[in-house]
């Protein structure tokens, strides 16, 4: 590897700092509040300002009714103590008489403009506006509506309301009601600078909190990635710190470390078969190889010591290939394509079973029982290669005159479960496979297929790895130790389980498979020709270590 590939390694899996997570999401939070508080301050600063302007409004208006209903009890007044005097005179007379009562207000001006030109205005009123305007033009505005006007820069904006002085339907001079506007935008506008201020203040402080609660939070992660980086096949012992917390990370890194615990056992499994399986290959090669070096010193007048060494290479090259087949077979459980269901009917499958094992030695002792008739989705090939491995250990491991019975039952589970126990294999391959079937748990009908015999039972301590690979007993050295680690994996690809009781009695296997009655697709013909049992050149099934088996299909 050149030192482009390597360093392209090294940055592949390290993490940027600007693209790191504990960076990211605080800053993305941050800016994130930080646009919506801008928001937020800007739509409280135009509620600020309209509620503003509502309140000059209500003074204003308020200031106008006021001017309306006294003007006219000061006109009626004026007229009566002074008949003489002209309507002009009359509305000036009014209007002085309410100046005097009404001296104004720092937060309005009341003006009254003359037909002449004149101004009568209160003496108080907001200093800036009085002190520019008292000398210089009024701003005009809308009659009769309210409306804010630029007075310049000097006043800024004011709120105005302008109404007509009628007299007898003639105009006798003109109101305006006057207030600066600039005091509430500028209240307005220190109400949300605050706003915003302490918002952004609290802001950052929760970024900080943020940021700190994430790298506390992450940083388990960094050290997952940096264990997952440095762990090899040769050093699964390193372990991550699990945070004392029952969030995500605390979850994944708690599951990281059973995921570390479980490669680790998967390895030292792995190297324990490998163990065995050279240590199994290596008696038979020795073996082998001693013969053949025999058979070079052996002259060739000597016709039974040739005979007898040639039959003793062959058997261990055939127990070589039998242990291989097996190795095959367990190797192939966890492909897809190691067990092929279809329909099978049981009836014709216990006659094609007897049959095959009427031609084979192990037929003596052993009754094949007629079973239910109920069609069922398995493999009939390796649902063979698993009964006959079974009829193949009893007949191994018990003696001569041992009765051997294959039968079958189908229906609900029984009704005590107890009775029996059910093995799980601890070899860390295919231990667990199909127990998550549709009735592995023991719920919904099954098929038991049964291989009972009355010998002496197995060793108590022997039934808690029987199904494990080369587990043999000590009185059946030429067992390969893996024919019922395939019956293991034929069962458990069909989702289903193996159920074990041994004592001094007799030994039952049961071979619990999952059955739904009335399935259609028990109905449905496999594909491909199908092989009639009376059809002539039909091989024979397979005793027990050979799973090499033919095709078994039926038709009935």
């Amino acid at each position: 590897m050149s030192w482009l590939e390597r360093w392209r390694d090294q940055t592949a899996t390290r993490v940027l700092p600007h693209r790191a997570l504990r960076l990211r999401i605080p800053v993305t939070a941050v800016t994130i509040f930080a646009v919506s508080l801008g928001v937020v301050s800007v739509v409280a600063y135009s509620l600020l300002i309209r509620d503003a302007q509502q309140d000059l409004d209500v003074v204003i208006a308020r200031e106008q009714n006021r001017f309306v209903t006294s003007i006219s009890e000061l006109l009626e007044e004026s007229q009566r103590e002074s008949p003489d005097l002209t309507d002009e005179e009359a509305v000036e007379a009014a209007v002085s008489r309410y100046l005097e009562l009404n001296p104004g207000s720092e937060q309005y001006w009341t003006i009254v403009t003359l037909p002449d030109g004149r101004r009568l205005a209160t003496d108080v009123g907001p200093s800036s506006l009085v002190a520019s305007l008292r000398e210089g033009a009024i701003p005009s505005s809308t009659p009769d509506t309210y409306e804010t006007i630029d007075a310049g820069a000097t006043i800024g904006e004011i709120r105005a309301l302008t109404q007509t002085i009628t007299v007898d339907g003639v105009d006798r001079g003109q109101l305006q009601i006057l207030a600066p506007f600039e005091p509430e935008r500028d209240e307005a506008r220190e109400a949300a600078l605050l706003v915003a201020g302490s918002t952004a203040i609290a802001l950052l402080i929760g970024a900080a909190l943020l940021a700190g609660s994430l790298w506390r939070a992450l940083t388990p992660l960094v050290q997952l990635a940096a264990t997952a980086r440095s762990t090899q096949l040769r050093t699964l012992d390193q372990r991550v710190d699990v945070p004392d917390t029952r969030d995500e990370v605390g979850i994944l890194a708690r599951e990281f470390n059973t995921m570390l615990d479980r490669i680790d056992e998967a390895a030292k499994g792995q190297q324990r078969f490998m163990a065995s399986i050279g240590h199994e290959l290596r008696t038979p090669i020795t073996i082998a190889r001693g013969h053949l070096e025999l058979l070079q010193t052996l002259g060739a007048g000597d016709g039974a010591a040739l005979t007898e060494a040639v039959d003793i290479v062959r058997d261990e090259l055939g127990r070589m290939g039998r242990l291989v087949e097996d190795l095959m077979a367990i190797a192939r459980a966890e492909m897809e394509d190691f067990c092929r269901p279809r329909a099978l009917d049981l009836v014709g499958w216990f006659e094609e079973l007897e049959l095959r094992l009427a031609a084979t030695t192990l037929a003596t002792g052993v009754r094949i029982e007629p079973p239910p008739p109920v069609v069922l989705q398995a493999d009939p090939d390796r649902l063979a290669q698993a009964v006959l491995n079974l009829v193949s250990n009893a007949r191994q491991h018990t003696p001569d005159g041992t009765i051997i019975r294959v039968f079958a039952e189908a229906g609900p589970p029984p009704s005590d479960p107890g009775q029996t126990s059910q093995v799980t294999p601890a070899d860390g391959g295919h231990g667990q496979r199909g127990s998550d079937g549709p009735h592995a748990d023991g719920s919904g009908a099954t098929v038991r297929l049964h291989v009972v015999d009355d010998g002496p039972g197995i060793d108590p301590e022997l039934q808690r790895t029987v199904f494990e690979p080369f587990v043999r007993a000590s009185h059946a050295p030429t067992s390969t130790g893996l024919g019922l680690s395939v019956v293991t994996a034929v069962v458990e690809a069909h989702r289903g389980r193996v159920e074990l009781a041994s004592d001094s009695d007799g030994t039952r296997v049961t071979l619990v498979l999952p059955w739904t009655p009335d399935d259609p697709r028990d109905h449905e013909l496999p594909d491909g020709p199908v092989v009639d049992a009376d059809q002539e050149g039909t091989q024979p099934l397979p005793v027990a270590d050979v799973p090499t088996l033919p095709t078994l299909r039926m038709r009935r």
